[in-house]
């Protein structure tokens, strides 16, 4: 019995170098996509230091600080470019009977990982856990998560969000998912954490 690591194994100093790294990204030009697979697409990731390393679906790049980020399209296209996720830690149970050490890791790496992006990010506009009243399930015309769903798996466990800055920035989630069954140690689980950058929503209403 024991728990593994999860996607990819981030320190949070690298989460920051990462964070800083985008500070200055043109970010319409990622959301209006890159060119198909080729020398266009190599041109157009060396403009933020990545490199492609797979282009099923999704477009998979290596930064140079050696992080890897996932660029999603609608569809299963390549443009324009819906989310940027960057997988920073993770935790997997070997067992069912693991899946409480899972949670625990999940707990004790939420705090570390926030304080090194508030670092970068500032404080953000909302964070807390699965069992908050005031969960935003849905932020400016975007679903951050199922509330029955939430209810019931726990899942997003943890969740902070950044409203844009400016008129061309992200909307920034930060979140700790959880495989389908950790909670109630149903099946052997697992707990990852991730950053998603998302477009701007149009309509900047009520959360």
């Amino acid at each position: 019995m024991g728990l593994t690591s999860g996607r990819q194994d981030r320190t949070p100093q690298e989460l920051v170098t990462e964070l800083r790294g985008l500070a200055e990204v043109d970010w319409p030009t990622m959301w209006a996509g890159p060119p198909l697979p080729g020398q266009g697409l190599d041109m157009w990731c060396a403009q933020y230091g990545w490199i492609p390393l797979s282009f099923e679906r999704v477009l998979q790049v290596r930064t140079d600080t050696g992080g890897e980020f996932v660029l999603s399209a609608p569809g299963g296209s390549w443009a324009p470019v819906d989310s940027v996720r960057h997988w920073v830690w993770g935790a997997g149970a070997e067992t069912a009977e693991d899946n409480p050490a899972v949670l625990e890791a999940a707990d004790h790496a939420w705090p570390v990982y926030l304080t090194a992006a508030c670092s970068v990010l500032g404080e953000p506009t909302w964070e807390g856990s699965w069992s908050a009243d005031d969960f935003p399930d849905r932020v400016c015309g975007l679903d951050l998560a199922d509330p029955e769903d939430r209810l019931d798996e726990r899942n997003p466990y943890r969740l902070a969000y950044w409203l844009p800055r400016s008129g061309t920035g992200p909307l920034v989630v930060m979140d700790i998912a959880l495989a389908v069954g950790t909670a109630h140690s149903e099946w052997d689980g697992a707990a990852n954490l991730s950053v998603t950058f998302r477009p701007r929503p149009i309509e900047m209403g009520a959360v």
